[in-house]
């Protein structure tokens, strides 16, 4: 039955992310992670070995039109297979099946989890990692044999060749085969520490090519002691992330920990949260050592997560996701010998827990019922139309493309010129800026332009002035105030505020301003200085919905007959950046807005199709200058004529 039940839950889950899968290239990380599939040699900074072993045979052979949808579904394969694996492992531990589907379903459809599930990222598989660890070790507590536990070493091993926090597995495994083990002395004896190096030291080279990489790069440090030290900063990127373990002032923490409460909120509702601390309690009678597991596993995870000082943290609380939901699937399970019991009160009660984790599992569909339309993005093609746009007319016979972009552009940029884009010829210009007259030069002669994204052009002008005579070929994106011309008089619109980044926040601020003076006449509300600001209403009129919310919220909007759903579904400013956006525009169950920093907009058309566009924020289309190369002519001679006699 665990294995019916394992299949049913990966079953249900891969069928829905497949349906809400992104379709293509996807900024930031998942940008980064579908141009390196394509890339056969490992860079320093590719540091998940495991994870690219695993994804480049399956986009190859599965997936070879469309690499970056196939590292997207990917994920959406290894997202199902760890919520099976849950179902599985919860109906094993406790004997009960509905329960281990109702742990599996409610993790299934969990709002990270889910947005993590369609895009390309580690974390799915990371999951279905610590998932296999926990299978491994129920099947070594049934029957302590040094096989079965070196199984779980090599499991374990395994998973810090795809993601580096698996050591926050490390402490409650320890303590649990401490408890479990009959002689836990002999944990200790050298042939299971030899055991135990000796798998470590296999799992390590899974690195192998990373560090052979660092070794032999024609900028690798002389000494030897120099390159182990670049290999291990590039692996682990300790040269940002030592400053960001433990980095939360202790100013924060009371707004983490209001982030974590809401957090946990928002994968599980209010209810699935009292059943998961009920499952909390309810496992010290299951398991004291899976107890002490659970809860060590889950504090290891969380504390970690609330006091890493990184601009996503709502990914490293996946792990305590986890443990939440297989807490609220022990909830369920009724004591053993209940429903065989002979009293009657005792087998009505065992008659209630069966209605209850029916009850519990049809909870879990009417989250995913709920959830679905903001986390679909089978429809987001937003990355691509920015690329297409920013690429127009570029290729190596024409012209030179040099960069300066966000990070999370360049990554999608740097996908489509391995794959979409092969012909594209692009550096970065941080690469060329010291010897950028070169460069112009040799391309000019090539009769080949040089074509600048417009921090680029800033950038030269400032360490070369107006030596080159750059000419603006595509313009900035509408401003919001021209977009709000546009929208017809009468349609319904929303429109988003959310604090911009820092670089951005003058313009942004301006943008809003001049918007809401066409939007509504000059009767906009008064702004705000919160996080958030939504105004939703007729195009031309006073808004007829305005709010502000230094917090997250749902709310149903109803504008002259048409309803619309405003999700914020960040907490600012602890999140600095959300893949699939800050929070969404629903209209009716139709996704009509992903809401990014800076000013989000949408309105309906005359044949009530949404539109959307973006300023101040990374999907704002930027102007592009361009150094033309002279065009040669070279002046017909006159034809002459000879005549042989």
């Amino acid at each position: 039955m665990p294995l019916v039940a394992a299949c049913l839950v990966a079953t249900i889950a891969f069928s829905v992310y497949a349906r809400t899968l992104l379709p293509g290239v996807d900024l930031g990380d998942t940008g980064g992670f579908q141009a390196g599939v394509l890339w056969p040699e490992p860079s320093a900074r590719r540091a998940y070995p495991l994870y690219f072993g695993l994804a480049t045979p399956f986009t190859q052979f599965l997936s070879s039109a469309n690499p970056a949808r196939g590292l997207n579904l990917f994920s959406a394969l290894w997202a199902a297979v760890a919520t099976g694996l849950l179902a599985g492992f919860v109906a094993r531990l406790t004997g009960f099946t509905l329960g281990g589907i109702a742990a599996g379903l409610l993790l299934a459809f969990s709002y990270t989890f889910w947005t993590q599930a369609v895009i390309a990222e580690v974390y799915s598989l990371h999951l279905a990692l610590i998932l296999c660890c926990l299978l491994a070790l129920l099947a070594w507590s049934k029957r302590p044999t040094t096989a079965r536990l070196a199984v779980f070493f090599a499991v374990f091993a395994l998973g810090f060749g795809n993601h580096l926090s698996m050591i926050l597995l490390f402490v409650p495994s320890v303590v649990f085969l401490f408890q479990v083990h009959p002689r836990p002395r002999a944990l200790l004896s050298p042939r299971v520490v030899a055991l135990a190096i000796g798998i470590a030291a296999i799992g390590a080279m899974q690195y192998a090519q990373n560090f052979l990489y660092v070794w032999n790069s024609i900028e690798a440090p002389g000494e030897w002691s120099d390159r182990v030290a670049a290999f291990w900063m590039d692996v682990t990127k300790s040269d940002w992330r030592g400053e960001m373990v433990l980095g939360v002032h202790p100013s924060q923490l009371w707004d983490r920990a209001q982030m974590w409460l809401w957090d946990a909120r928002q994968q599980f509702g209010a209810i699935g949260l009292l059943l998961a601390v009920g499952g909390g309690i309810r496992v010290w009678a299951v398991s004291r050592a899976w107890a002490v597991f659970v809860w060590l596993a889950y504090a290891c995870s969380t504390l970690f997560a609330l006091t890493y000082n990184v601009g996503d943290t709502h990914v490293f609380l996946l792990p305590g996701h986890l443990f939440t939901a297989l807490a609220a699937g022990i909830a369920l399970t009724p004591p053993r010998g209940l429903s065989s019991h002979p009293n009657s009160s005792l087998r009505s009660r065992h008659v209630l827990m069966l209605a209850t984790a029916a009850a519990t599992v049809m909870y879990a569909g009417w989250r995913a019922w709920e959830t679905w339309p903001a986390v679909d993005r089978h429809s987001d093609h937003r990355a691509d139309a920015f690329l297409a746009r920013l690429t127009q007319d570029i290729d190596e016979t024409r012209a030179l493309l040099v960069s300066k972009m966000d990070w999370q552009l360049e990554n999608s940029l740097l996908y489509s010129s391995r794959w979409e884009r092969p012909g594209l010829a692009w550096v970065y210009l941080s690469e060329v800026l010291p010897h950028f007259p070169f460069l112009v030069r040799d391309n000019l002669r090539e009769d080949r332009d040089v074509v600048l994204t417009a921090q680029a052009a800033a950038e030269v002008r400032s360490s070369y002035g107006d030596v080159f005579g750059m000419v603006q070929d595509q313009p900035d994106g509408s401003s919001l105030a021209a977009l709000a011309e546009r929208i017809p008089r009468g349609a319904p619109y929303v429109l988003t505020w959310l604090v911009p980044a820092p670089t951005e926040g003058t313009r942004a601020h301006a943008e809003i301003n001049a918007g809401l003076g066409v939007l509504a006449k000059g009767s906009a509300p008064a702004r705000a200085a919160v996080g958030y600001e939504v105004w939703a209403g007729i195009a031309g009129e006073v808004p007829a919905y305005h709010r502000s919310a230094s917090r997250p919220f749902i709310e149903t909007v109803n504008v002259a007959g048409e309803v619309f759903t405003v999700r914020m579904d960040a907490w600012l400013p602890q999140d600095t950046f959300r893949r699939g956006g800050f929070g969404h525009v629903l209209h009716g169950r139709e996704h009509a807005l992903w809401i990014e920093r800076g000013v989000s907009l949408m309105w309906l058309s005359r044949t009530g199709d949404p539109a959307q566009a973006y300023a101040s924020g990374l999907y704002t289309p930027e102007a592009r200058f361009r150094i033309q190369a002279p065009s040669i002519r070279v002046a017909k001679k006159p034809a002459v004529h000879v005549q042989l006699n």
